[in-house]
């Protein structure tokens, strides 16, 4: 760390230290099961993670009755869908996750750097995974979408990280899978790294211009 340029390194869950799509999309099929509606394809679904469970849930029901994630639906379908769904992940969310490769191996090698997490999943089972891979204990910060009153793409929970370790947004960097990371990176002036290995397509995350782009999640050792 002597050379480094960063103190605190902030991490993504979803798509950056886990890959929790196949969980995430299973528990959406479910939640469409209860209301008689049609599965969502795992291909569309992803494209809708990361913005949080109501978002999540909001976009899907709409893909499948409209045909449009952007079209509004009844309020009183979305409170129960949400509901629906948060049971559902709650039972299913370490069915199939898995650690993305050398995940814990290059999180041993960062002792020397502040480490949190900020996901816009909820924080509950933000824990549970962490805990459950056994990493929880490498984060000296873990902040869920329902940590703060604005999620990513806002700067707000970024910026709480770097205040948290007394730091400059400048020797904070962002490791992130999604538009969403790179958004609230540049708005709170943190250095960015893209993840190629998630649930964003690398052309996408190229068009985004982050400052750095790794396809290995070790690869992160090289450029810190």
């Amino acid at each position: 760390m002597a050379n480094s340029l960063f103190k605190v390194i902030i991490f993504d869950l979803d798509g950056t230290l886990v890959d929790s799509s196949g969980d995430i999309v299973h528990s959406i099929n479910l939640t469409l099961d209860i209301f008689y509606l049609n599965h969502i394809e795992r291909r569309v679904c992803v494209n809708f993670i990361g913005s949080g469970i109501r978002t999540l849930a909001k976009r899907s029901f709409a893909w499948i009755l409209y045909g449009n994630p952007d079209t509004e639906i009844d309020r009183k379908l979305l409170e129960s869908a949400d509901r629906e769904y948060r049971k559902i992940y709650a039972r299913h969310l370490l069915d199939t996750t898995v650690l993305y490769p050398n995940v814990q191996s290059t999180l041993e090698k960062l002792s020397d750097y502040s480490l949190a997490v900020v996901s816009n999943k909820a924080y509950v089972y933000t824990e549970i995974i962490l805990d459950h891979f056994h990493i929880k204990r490498y984060f000296d910060l873990i902040l869920g979408g329902d940590s703060v009153i604005r999620k990513k793409p806002h700067p707000e929970p970024l910026l709480r990280v770097a205040k948290h370790f007394n730091s400059k947004p400048e020797q904070c960097l962002m490791v992130g899978d999604s538009e969403k990371d790179i958004a609230a990176a540049k708005s709170a002036e943190l250095p960015v790294a893209a993840v190629t290995y998630g649930m964003r397509p690398k052309v996408l995350l190229e068009k985004l211009k982050p400052d750095m782009i790794i396809d290995n999640f070790e690869d992160l050792l090289t450029i810190i």
